[in-house]
């Protein structure tokens, strides 16, 4: 059951999370290497879906101090839907 929440909600915030902008803040942050903002921004032109997977997969990889930077960058994106919805959803709370 809680596997399959997990991979629901991986699977909505895939659909709205806008992996380049947000990989290109966090680049620009040091929080990713070059070969990982490079695959990112490959991948978020024709594969926008994977793209967002790719950094969901970086994330959910790293630290607190790593989950609080993507958070951040969210906010600096312009991208406060997908922030509220992480936030109402508990998102990272059980992950």
């Amino acid at each position: 059951m809680l596997q399959e929440r997990i991979r629901e909600l991986y699977e909505k915030l895939s659909e709205k999370l806008d992996a380049g902008r947000t990989a290109n803040h966090l680049y620009q942050q040091g929080a990713l290497i070059k070969k990982e903002f490079e695959e990112i921004q490959q991948l978020s032109t024709d594969l926008p879906t994977r793209a967002a997977e790719q950094l969901l997969n970086i994330v959910l990889s790293q630290t607190d101090d790593f989950l609080d930077c993507f958070l951040n960058s969210l906010i600096r994106t312009e991208q406060l839907d997908v922030h509220q919805w992480i936030v109402l959803q508990g998102l990272f709370t059980f992950l």
